[in-house]
């Protein structure tokens, strides 16, 4: 790895033991070669700063949410998904250290969640904890944000399968169309109850149109009369 500025500039933080960050961007499959040290111990480190720092942050700024809905932003807030997504918008998954004969971990999602809890790790070492705050919330702000808007509407969802369960008819979700140009398409479904539509929604993707679809049920459902 060289471009140790750029990457300074990038997270918006200066090391004072650029060692950590090199560290942080070694892959154990060039650790091994070199003798070096890997990135897997600052990533176990990592792993259990962001569980903290984002739980707290859910705490102090969530008051409305019960145990269950923050456990879910947690977990989709730390996910896979939602770290390597942060990486790779960021560009930071090029500066990765790894074997050039491994093009399956130069793109794995793994590898570039691996690679922010170790990146936050570093930081916390270097800077110690309010910079390791700063360095996930900076980052992770928007998307627990997002996160957690939509996550009112997966209890639409749950709510919605209980309810099918209590009255031991089958719930499906039906794929409808999918309209637009292919940068920008909106899909949209509809809620089968016993093979009967109670629910249509929109949204730019799959998941965001099944919860639409779900919340247009479960009102529909609730206007009727019926216990959900």
């Amino acid at each position: 790895m060289t471009d140790i500025g750029k990457i300074e500039k990038t997270i918006g933080y200066k090391f004072s033991n650029a060692a950590l960050l090199e560290t942080a961007f070694r892959h154990s499959s060039v650790a091994k070669e070199s003798g070096q040290q890997d990135n897997e111990k600052l990533e176990f480190l990592g792993d259990a700063v962001l569980s903290f720092i984002v739980t707290e942050y859910l705490y102090f700024n969530f008051a409305d949410k019960s145990e269950g809905q923050l456990s879910k932003i947690k977990a989709r807030a730390v996910s896979t998904e939602t770290l390597s997504s942060v990486v790779e918008s960021l560009g930071l998954d090029v500066y990765l250290s790894l074997k050039s004969n491994d093009p399956t971990a130069k793109t794995s999602k793994k590898t570039h969640a691996n690679l922010f809890e170790a990146l936050l790790a570093a930081v916390v070492l270097d800077g110690g904890i309010e910079d390791g705050r700063r360095f996930v919330l900076d980052l992770l702000r928007p998307h627990i944000a997002e996160i957690a808007s939509s996550a009112v509407y997966d209890d639409y969802k749950t709510a919605l399968q209980e309810y099918a369960q209590s009255v031991k008819l089958p719930l499906e979700y039906e794929f409808v169309a999918k309209t637009g140009p292919e940068h920008r398409p909106s899909f949209f479904y509809r809620v089968l109850l016993d093979g009967k539509a109670v629910g249509e929604g929109q949204g730019k993707n799959k998941a965001q149109a099944q919860i639409a679809a779900a919340k247009a049920a479960y009102i529909k459902l609730k206007n009727k009369g019926d216990t959900l």
